[in-house]
C-alpha cells in the first residue's frame, strides 16, 4: 500500500476538526492540517489529535493552499478532506481495503461526495463525483481560488463507490462562510476572469442566494461558454429553475427541454420539465415528463447527482399528476414504486389509500 497521507486545509474549525481526523486516523499513516489563520483553537485539537499543523497565509485563493498542504505531505498516496467531512465506518474500511490493493498504475481514485442529505431519512440527496486519492508521484496539483479541482484529464483514475465521503457542513459552519464564495467569484469576475468554471460557479451562488434574476442572466453567459457536457446539463437545468421561479415560464420549458435533449437518459432534466407544468397544475401535461422520468435512470461517471431524481421522485410526482387526472390505477401502481426511500411516505400512503377509493368497485388491480 505503501504511506498514506491526508491533507486538509482548515480556518477555525474546532467545532470539528478532532472527528474528521478520527475518522481519516483509521486509513491513514499522516495526518497534515495546513491551517490559513485559525485563532479558536484549532490548531491545538489538530496536535492534540495526531495531526502536523503548517501555517498557510490565506490568499483567497483556495487551490493554492491546497497546493500547500499537498507539498506537505510525504506519503506515497494522499488523500483530502475538508473540516467539515466525515468518513463512515464502512468507507473507513473500505479506504484500508482500497489503498491496500493500490499501485503504480493508478494516478487518481474518484468517489461519490454526498453534499446534501435529506432531514428526516438522512439519505443523501445532492452527490457529486471527486478526485479523492492522489498518488503523490504523479504531481498533480489544484487549480482554481474556489470550488477548486485537481486536474486529473491526462492522469490514470480509477472509480471506487465504496470510498463515500459526506459532507456535513453544520448551521454555525455554513453561517462563518456566508457570502465568501460569490465574493471571491465576484472579485474574480471584475477582474475579467471569464472561465467556465468562474462563470458556472459564480451563477451557483447567486441562486443559492436566491437571486433568480440575476442567476438565471449568468447562467446564459455561462453557456456562452464551451464546458464538459455535465457541466452544461445542470447549467440549464439550473437556468430554468431560476426562470420559472421569476415566473418565466415559457422560457423555461424551452431550456429544460435543451437539457433533455443534451442528455435524456438522466432524469434530472425531465424532472425539471414536468415541474414547470405541475406547479401550474397541468396535471396531463406534466405526466409525460414524469413517465420519461421514471425510465431515465442513467448515473453519470462524472459531475453532479440529484440522487432523489434517480429514485423515488420521479414515480411520486407521476403519481400526483396521474392520480389529479383521474387515472387512479395507474397512480396507484406508480405510488407504490414511490415509497422506497421516500422522506415522505406518509403523504404517499395517504394517497394510496384515496387512489383505491377512486377505483370502480368492479376494477381489479392487476
Amino acid at each position: 500500500m505503501g504511506h498514506v497521507s491526508l491533507s486538509m486545509i482548515v480556518k477555525d474549525e474546532a467545532e470539528s476538526i478532532v472527528e474528521v481526523l478520527g475518522d481519516a486516523s483509521a486509513f491513514c499513516d499522516e495526518l497534515v492540517v495546513a491551517d490559513t489563520g485559525s485563532t479558536d483553537g484549532t490548531q491545538e485539537l489538530a496536535r492534540a489529535a495526531g495531526a502536523r499543523v503548517v501555517d498557510v497565509p490565506w490568499t483567497e485563493d483556495f487551490a493554492a493552499a491546497r497546493n500547500a498542504s499537498l507539498d506537505a505531505c510525504t506519503g506515497d498516496w494522499i488523500i483530502w478532506l475538508d473540516a467539515d467531512d466525515r468518513v463512515p465506518p464502512a468507507s473507513q474500511q473500505a479506504f484500508s481495503r482500497v489503498l491496500a490493493a493500490l499501485d503504480g498504475d493508478v494516478d487518481a481514485v474518484i468517489s461519490p461526495y454526498h453534499c446534501a442529505f435529506d432531514e428526516s431519512t438522512g439519505a443523501p440527496t445532492f452527490t457529486t463525483l471527486r478526485e479523492r486519492v492522489l498518488r503523490r508521484a504523479a504531481g498533480l496539483r489544484w487549480s482554481g481560488a474556489i470550488h477548486e479541482v485537481v486536474d486529473i484529464t491526462a492522469a490514470r483514475t480509477r472509480s471506487e463507490p465504496e470510498l463515500v465521503v459526506e459532507h456535513r457542513r453544520t448551521e454555525a459552519q455554513a453561517a462563518k462562510d456566508e457570502g465568501r464564495n460569490l465574493r471571491i467569484l465576484e472579485r474574480l469576475y471584475a477582474e475579467g476572469d471569464r472561465s467556465p468554471r468562474t462563470l458556472y460557479y459564480r451563477a451557483n451562488e447567486l441562486r443559492d442566494l436566491g437571486r433568480h434574476e440575476e442567476a438565471a442572466a449568468a447562467y446564459a453567459e455561462v453557456l456562452e461558454t464551451e464546458q464538459p457536457a455535465w457541466e452544461r446539463y445542470f447549467a440549464l437545468m439550473s437556468r430554468a429553475e431560476c426562470l420559472q421561479a421569476v415566473d418565466r415560464g415559457a422560457e423555461a420549458a424551452e431550456v429544460a427541454l435543451r437539457a433533455v435533449l443534451l442528455d435524456p437518459t438522466r432524469p434530472e432534466a425531465w424532472m425539471v420539465a414536468g415541474m414547470i407544468p405541475y406547479e401550474q397544475h397541468d396535471w396531463a401535461r406534466a405526466v409525460p415528463f414524469f413517465s420519461a422520468a421514471t425510465a431515465a435512470r442513467t448515473r453519470p461517471a462524472e459531475g453532479f447527482v440529484r440522487d432523489r431524481d434517480h429514485g423515488w421522485a420521479p414515480w411520486d410526482f407521476l403519481s400526483v399528476c396521474l392520480g389529479n387526472s383521474g387515472r387512479h390505477e395507474e397512480a396507484l401502481h406508480a405510488g407504490v414504486r414511490a415509497l422506497r426511500g421516500n422522506p415522505q411516505a406518509d403523504r404517499v400512503r395517504g394517497n394510496l389509500g384515496w387512489f383505491v377509493s377512486e377505483l370502480p368497485v368492479t376494477d381489479s388491480i392487476g
